[in-house]
């Protein structure tokens, strides 16, 4: 089932939702991505460049206030074999055919296209033909489209001869700049991003990550964001609320309180993960990322199926756990020799209340964007 006849179930509330489509357990190789470039467009491409998914930790949902994130880059990505064409059009293929014009990736890398134009890194009658491989799901919270961008970006700045363009969106920036072992911090209002060490490999620990499948009733993301933007039409920048007591008395809807109560409360948790950071304090993250998850009530999340992940990590031995993105994927930080009772233990609570079978895998902190052939 597709993406649209899960949210017709959601919306409905009928049944409970699963995983939408596969989870590859393989990129296809260079050799694949290079065949089909060549069957596909009648020449080899000029290279291949790899970009991975990215897991947000916090701060994803005060986008609308300017608020930091938390991201950290997974060892599953898009691999996009790229070449150029003298017509300037953009075609965009998997090994196995054409992509449509309304495909989210082709969107994704027309965009890109058109931000390397105007950078002056492609000239106007120049176009680009590119080939998509992957092992990371498509339909879940962990960047698929960003890795496709972030991989076109780099391959057209590599073939210019320099680097990708100021003003690149952040969610592109964070495969761009991740280093292994690391988290990048994006800073929205001033559009600058900073690595802080994550070394969960080095301290013993793993992130367990969970797709569920599972999809709100409707896109939360535009009632939230207007909601932040109502409350600062009357508080100011939340990011520079200092009184939040006296800023929620001037709220009077109780809703437009909660999302402002997790707005602010949100950047204090995230700069107190960081503070943990900066002295390399990597396992007591965990308590902060429990306490943003059961904040995120403030905002009617999560939903129940992530609700079950959470709750059964914790159960199961897990340092902290907390829901990623606006559906239906959460991850849990930990300890090494727990990791596999924290997934049996997952699995145990999803089978128990009759609900599918999650997704279920194990990272740490990977590298980013990069050429590879």
């Amino acid at each position: 089932m597709g993406v649209t006849g899960a949210r017709l179930r959601a919306v409905l509330g009928a049944g409970h939702a699963r995983p939408v489509g596969v989870w590859p357990e393989a990129s296809p190789g260079p050799s694949a991505l290079t065949a089909g470039f060549t069957r596909w467009f009648g020449t080899p491409p000029s290279g291949l460049w790899h970009a991975p998914g990215r897991l947000a930790l916090m701060g994803e949902h005060t986008a609308a206030s300017e608020g930091p994130a938390l991201y950290v880059c997974l060892p599953w990505g898009v691999t996009a074999a790229v070449g150029t064409a003298e017509d300037p059009g953009v075609r965009v293929a998997t090994v196995n055919g054409p992509l449509s014009e309304r495909h989210r990736a082709v969107r994704e890398v027309t965009s890109v296209v058109a931000a390397a134009r105007e950078a002056g890194l492609l000239k106007a009658d120049r176009g680009v033909r590119v080939i998509l491989g992957s092992d990371l799901p498509e339909h879940s919270s962990l960047g698929h489209s960003a890795a496709v961008g972030a991989a076109v970006a780099l391959a057209l700045s590599d073939l210019a001869g320099t680097t990708p363009p100021d003003g690149l969106p952040l969610d592109l920036r964070v495969g761009l700049e991740a280093r292994s072992g690391h988290l990048v911090r994006v800073n929205r209002r001033g559009g600058r991003t900073a690595l802080f060490p994550f070394d969960l490999e080095g301290s013993d620990l793993r992130l367990v990550l969970v797709d569920t499948g599972a999809l709100p009733r409707r896109d939360l993301r535009p009632v939230r964001a207007a909601e932040l933007a109502r409350a600062q039409e009357t508080l100011g920048p939340l990011r520079a609320v200092q009184d939040l007591p006296a800023a929620l008395r001037r709220i009077q809807n109780p809703a437009l309180r909660d999302r402002v109560e997790f707005a602010v409360t949100e950047t204090h948790r995230l700069n107190a993960a960081v503070g943990l950071l900066r002295e390399g304090r990597f396992g007591e993250v965990g308590p902060i990322l429990s306490a943003s998850h059961l904040s995120l009530r403030r905002f009617d999340l999560p939903l129940p199926a992530v609700e079950t992940a959470v709750e059964a990590a914790a159960r199961s031995g897990a340092r902290g756990a907390r829901m990623s993105g606006w559906a239906g994927t959460s991850y849990s930080l930990v300890p090494s020799e727990r990791v596999e009772n924290v997934v049996s233990g997952i699995r145990e609570a999803f089978r128990v209340r009759g609900r599918p079978e999650p997704r279920v895998r194990v990272a740490l902190p990977s590298e980013g964007a990069r050429r590879v052939d």
